[in-house]
């Protein structure tokens, strides 16, 4: 059945065993005849009385006993679904982190306002939505000591409050070294043997990994540009040759860091773009090797990839491409978020801000680049985007909620992957232009949430 939307009430005292159900809202979930059922919240169940009343309220009505077994933080609207003798209540959705901590009700992290903005998305949701760590569980109570995000006279406060092990983890670990901590590993391994509590974006891709599993697939591979793990000089140079322009990139790098432009010019040499303390620069060679010794010794050959380099289309004679930010929504279809556009800084190998990048809407930008035919192509980065989303999801044993692709258009209008990130930045929503595609992006990560926890 579908959930339903009701009230969460707290009784003052222990004097009715049980909890408290009106008549009319007991016919609506289809348990007029029952006279006990489990109540569970998050990863926290218990057996208890189902108390009739005659009463007009939407409301359940909880004793403090029964409050604090099942660690429900506080009062207000909620969700509620019957699975057979279970009475479900949630959905209870945490956001796993690390760094963060709270001081005099204030979140202390570098991440605040990220965090602040992304849980803004549970208004009207009746859900309960916090950040935790895996310091904050205690596995012997099947509760964490969540981060809250609450409204009350003064405003928006910070609170930490008890809750169940939640139904849906949303994780957001920020970089790979917080990834592998010993914390992280066993939360996730205890979590995935103990619970039944699902967790999307699980783990950050690698570059050549998504590459191969691509490379291969009928529909998907068109769109992927010929890539080589840990090359040799012959292979680079062949690729030169090919293309006329590659790209070395870190098979786990992020942000730009540590990519190389490599382009060919028959009779002057081999030229080598980067980005170096806040410049863009280039470098000439005579030889392909001795530019590599330069800037790639051999050491670090098997951490790098060369990538076919594409010819974009520009704008202002800038190469451009685009993030294109995908989720799943809460029929658990891919869905596009946003389109933004990245131009690339003057001298630029690539075209993020740090690096003197631009960003807007793509919808006005393919509007500049394709005045005659810029919905039709707006439609083809939204279709590719959604088919190389199914592809990833077809060939991952993982629950993905978000993607955020870099995509490239060529002179021929042809589409290009270059990346797929598994937990995307989102540098690209404060960009004034993709105001409402950030609200519809955070919207989406709850959505999705309640889909996973079967709260639709």
């Amino acid at each position: 059945m579908e959930s339903k939307r009701v009230q969460i009430k707290f009784l003052p005292s222990n004097k009715y065993n049980g909890i408290i159900i009106p008549y009319a809202l007991c016919r609506e979930l289809g348990i007029d005849d029952k006279k006990q059922m489990v109540v569970q919240l998050g990863q926290k169940r218990l057996m208890t009385r189902i108390l009739k009343v005659q009463r007009a309220d939407r409301a359940i009505w909880i004793p403090p006993a029964i409050r604090l077994n099942l660690a429900i933080p506080f009062d207000g609207d909620l969700h509620v679904k019957v699975t057979g003798d279970t009475l479900r209540l949630g959905p209870v959705v945490g956001i796993l982190t690390v760094g963060i901590s709270m001081t005099d009700n204030q979140l202390v992290s570098a991440r605040s306002s990220f965090f602040k903005h992304l849980l803004s998305a549970q208004r009207g949701e009746s859900i309960y939505y916090f950040l935790f760590t895996p310091s904050d569980v205690d596995w012997s109570t099947n509760t964490v000591r969540g981060m809250f995000l609450r409204g009350d006279a003064n405003g928006l406060t910070w609170r930490r409050l008890t809750v169940p092990l939640p139904d849906v983890v949303y994780n957001r670990i920020p970089d790979r070294h917080s990834e592998k901590l010993l914390s992280v590993t066993n939360f996730i391994k205890r979590l995935e043997e103990n619970t039944d509590a699902k967790m999307f974006n699980p783990t950050f891709f690698n570059k050549w990994s998504i590459h191969q599993r691509l490379v291969d697939h009928p529909l998907a591979n068109r769109h992927i540009p010929e890539t080589h793990v840990a090359p040799t000089v012959q292979k680079v140079d062949h690729m030169l040759k090919k293309y006329g322009m590659v790209y070395l990139k870190p098979v786990t790098g992020s942000l730009g860091l540590g990519i190389l432009k490599l382009t060919y010019r028959p009779g002057i040499g081999y030229f080598c773009r980067y980005h170096s303390h806040s410049q863009n620069v280039v470098r000439r060679y005579r030889s392909l090797a001795t530019l590599l010794q330069n800037h790639l010794p051999k050491s670090r050959f098997s951490n790098y990839l060369v990538q076919q380099g594409i010819n974009l289309i520009k704008f202002k004679d800038r190469p451009l491409d685009f993030r294109v930010h995908a989720h799943k929504n809460r029929e658990n279809q891919w869905v596009v978020a946003a389109i933004a556009a990245k131009i690339a800084g003057l001298g630029s190998v690539t075209t993020h801000v740090r690096t003197g990048g631009t960003v807007i809407l793509g919808q006005d930008l393919l509007k500049q680049v394709f005045p005659q035919n810029s919905t039709y192509m707006e439609q083809q980065v939204k279709e590719t985007a959604i088919l190389l989303a199914k592809a990833i999801e077809s060939r991952l044993n993982q629950n993905i909620g978000e993607l955020g692709f870099d995509i490239g258009i060529d002179h021929k209008g042809h589409i290009w992957m270059f990346e797929a990130n598994s937990r995307p930045g989102r540098s690209i929503f404060k960009a004034s232009s993709l105001k409402d595609a950030d609200s519809q992006s955070i919207r989406l990560i709850v959505d999705y949430s309640k889909f996973l926890a079967n709260f639709n």
